[in-house]
């Protein structure tokens, strides 16, 4: 009985952090999409120079990148004690090992006439 309740706490916290996320991310946007309509010379002075830029006739395109690495550290395995009545059970609860993910967030402004006409925001990190 104990397990599943400790399930259910397990689920509710996990969704928490996914609606967290959403969120953030829907802040990201909405700030990054703020900028439409702002002068390229603008956006340079506040995020600095774009990794790089791509020109064409119609629009020239300005991209941010930002990737970084992060390391999830090991957790120790342990053994949870449970007492029924007089009898006492171990269980053992395994660790995990550590692991290493890439966070990322490209955003592309495209900008026509010196404004800043489109943005276009990809990747797993594109959060506030």
């Amino acid at each position: 009985m104990q397990f599943k309740t400790f399930q259910a706490y397990l689920i509710i916290i996990c969704s928490c952090f996914t609606l967290l996320g959403c969120m953030s991310a829907e802040k990201y946007t909405k700030m990054v999409n703020g900028w439409i309509g702002a002068d390229e010379d603008s956006l340079i002075s506040s995020w600095g120079a774009p990794t790089s830029s791509y020109q064409t006739d119609q629009a020239k395109y300005l991209t941010y990148d930002n990737k970084q690495q992060n390391y999830i550290p090991p957790t120790p395995s342990s053994v949870q004690v449970i007492r029924q009545g007089d009898a006492v059970f171990t269980r053992p609860i395994p660790g995990s090992p550590g692991y290493t993910y890439t966070s990322e967030c490209r955003t592309t402004f495209t900008v026509q006439n010196k404004r800043i006409v489109n943005v276009n925001a990809t990747g797993n990190s594109c959060v506030l």
